[in-house]
This record gives C-alpha cells, structure tokens and sequence, in this order.
C-alpha cells in the first residue's frame, strides 16, 4: 500500500480537521479523510468535464457550485486538449501498427471469456469497499 505525505499549514490543517469532523471520522483515520475527499471531488470533477453543472439547493436559494477548476476543464475541453484516451500516432508509428495488426491475434480462449464479460453491457462494475485500518 503506498504512502501519502503532504506538507500543510495551520489553514489547511484546519480545513482539513473540520472536514474530518463533518464527516464523523477521528483524528486517527486520515486516509480514510483522504478517501472520503478524493471520491467527492472525482464525482464534481467529472460532471464538469461531462459539461454539467453541480448546483446546491437550500431553504432560499439555490447556488451553482463555481471553482477555476471548472473553467480549466472547460478551456481544455474546448481546446480539444489530449486527454489519456486521445492517442496520436507519427507515419512510422502508424505503418509499424499496421504491420502488428495484420499479423493477426489468436487469444487464449480465458482472455476471449475475460474480454467478453467485460464487454457485456449488462455487467455491472464491482462496489469498491476499503478495509477497516483502525482496527
């Protein structure tokens, strides 16, 4: 499992300790805050890239969740900026996988059924649990 280590200061520690509060868990239990913080902004920063807006309602009033975040996932999005999936290919990398992919490919039957039911649109990705380290 790896390690994480951040240098903070007295604000961020601060922020930090009143997030952990909000969400019930003790002082011991950092990595579970970092989980816990790490899920929530993948979830926001998602449905920004997706285009959407993430917006809070209260009793009154009903706020649109702004951040320069936001603006640098539209500007890349609008850029066309690569992303991980995005892969460009030089003439001699593309001739070199030509010459790969007319060759042929004859997988094992246990990756053709692996492939399949990862292929399948009813398959469901598995609910991620962690383990309880505080034990």
């Amino acid at each position: 499992m790896s390690r994480f280590q951040a240098l903070t200061n007295a604000v961020l520690d601060l922020e930090l300790d009143n997030l952990r509060r909000h969400l019930g868990l003790r002082t011991n239990q950092k990595a579970d805050l970092l989980r816990e913080l790490t899920a929530l902004a993948t979830w926001v920063i998602r449905q920004a890239a997706e285009g959407r807006a993430v917006i809070a309602r209260g009793e009154d009033d009903v706020r649109e969740l702004d951040h320069p975040v936001f603006e640098r996932i539209r500007r890349r999005h609008e850029q066309g900026a690569a992303s991980p999936e995005h892969l460009e290919l030089d003439d001699n990398e593309t001739r070199r996988l030509v010459e790969i992919l007319d060759r042929g490919f004859a997988p094992p039957p246990a990756l053709v059924e692996c492939l399949r039911r990862l292929a399948d649109p009813k398959r469901k990705a598995p609910d991620l649990t962690w383990s309880d380290t505080s034990a």
